[in-house]
């Protein structure tokens, strides 16, 4: 692939910022190509963004240290979840089937995400009290 030569050399000449840019087009075209994907994370690595060099590498092995799974997970756990879902994963990197982006270790990383986001422990009463709490709020500052 012509594309991915460039953004290599772009990197080994120390441009990174345009092996990036490049490589971010690379991803959107062929989503399912791990090489591609792996040199973005080099990109993003070489250029101090771990969150984004854990994103791009999560689910492929060597492309990404432990490190930067977890600032990536850190970064985008939503709610009260301590972990990134299998869910969320998908729509962040861009991709339904997982699987096909993920070598041994990232098809390891997947059976242990959690499927869907945690809902609250809290019941009916709760979630009245925060529902009046809400209003009383809007009625005094709205």
């Amino acid at each position: 692939m012509r594309g991915l030569e460039r953004a290599r050399a772009e990197l080994d000449g120390g441009d990174v910022r345009k092996a990036r840019e490049r490589l971010k087009g690379l991803v959107a075209t062929y989503p399912e190509d791990l090489e591609v994907r792996a040199s973005l994370a080099q990109a993003y690595r070489l250029d101090g963004q771990p969150t984004e060099a854990g994103r791009w590498g999560y689910l492929i092995g060597p492309a990404a240290t432990d490190e930067e799974r977890l600032a990536f997970e850190r970064h985008c756990a939503f709610g009260c979840a301590s972990r990134i879902t299998e869910s969320r994963l998908r729509r962040l990197l861009r991709c339904s089937d997982l699987s096909v982006i993920s070598d041994d270790q990232g098809r390891a990383i997947l059976a242990s995400l959690p499927s869907k986001t945690l809902q609250r422990r809290d019941g009916l009463g709760a979630a009245l009290a925060r529902w009046i709490a809400r209003r009383r709020a809007a009625s005094r500052y709205g």
